[in-house]
């Protein structure tokens, strides 16, 4: 019997399952790879050179009294990110998330106009894993 990994039936098998499911992940990778996009901050989009033109997902906070509506839709508002960057968004079409409003955490994706602005072409919500809470006190509530 000749001695090469490939001569016994029990190697070749887990020869051709291991390459079946290397092919399987680098379809499933692939496949998968625009709907696994991340978000930058309002802070990385500003340093970056050349923004124009270029699409881009940004997470912010919708800054309370930035909100523009038209026909009670918003159509402008302005996001901050962790560090205080403000990013202006217009968002002229499109639906808007229930959930959106003030200090809502968004992610805007759209093309650049320029420094520190983006037209939106989809808004969503970002769901946070701690709900921030106002006691009865800062609500402006006596007990």
């Amino acid at each position: 019997m000749s001695g090469g990994f490939l001569s016994s039936r029990r190697s070749r098998l887990t020869a051709l399952l291991l390459a079946i499911s290397l092919g399987g992940t680098v379809v499933v990778l692939s496949a998968a790879g625009d709907t696994m996009s991340y978000y930058v901050t309002p802070e990385e989009f500003s340093q970056q050179l050349d923004t124009s033109g270029n699409r881009w997902r940004v997470g912010g906070r919708v800054i309370e009294g930035t909100v523009v509506e038209d026909g009670g839709r918003p159509v402008q508002f302005a996001i901050e990110g962790d560090r205080g960057e403000r990013m202006n968004i217009s968002y002229p079409a499109g639906p808007t998330p229930s959930l959106f409003g003030p200090k809502a955490f968004v992610i805007v994706e759209g093309e650049a106009e320029g420094a520190g602005t983006l037209r939106a072409s989809s808004v969503i919500i970002k769901h946070e894993d701690e709900f921030l809470r106002e006691t009865p006190a800062a609500a402006g509530i006596r007990p």
